[in-house]
């Protein structure tokens, strides 16, 4: 999807924060990609991890400048997660298949 503006009117941001309690929780964003949805919410969470299977979009999600220190990247299949039982509060999958 390089190149194509996706929710250039953050309406997806604003739903999500006006139906999920983001103070201070662990998100887990599954199929993150570029970390596009990581980088609307990281003002409103504690802390965040973004997968995705493919290892080009985890490098870009690296190098946002405004996720350094709000965000850690990995490249994982979500059918198999490298985390223990209850790492985080909640679980985002949007705009992924």
């Amino acid at each position: 999807m390089r190149g194509v503006r996706v929710d250039p009117e953050r309406r997806e941001a604003r739903m999500l924060k006006r139906h999920i309690a983001f103070a201070g929780a662990r998100v887990l964003d599954i199929g993150c990609g570029d970390g596009r949805l990581s980088s609307r919410i990281r003002g409103w969470i504690g802390t965040i991890v973004g997968v995705d299977m493919a290892g080009e979009e985890v490098r870009r999600a690296h190098a946002r400048k405004r996720l350094e220190d709000a965000a850690r990247f990995a490249v994982a299949d979500a059918s198999r997660l490298p985390f223990k039982d209850r790492s985080f509060d909640l679980a985002l999958f949007s705009w992924s298949l």
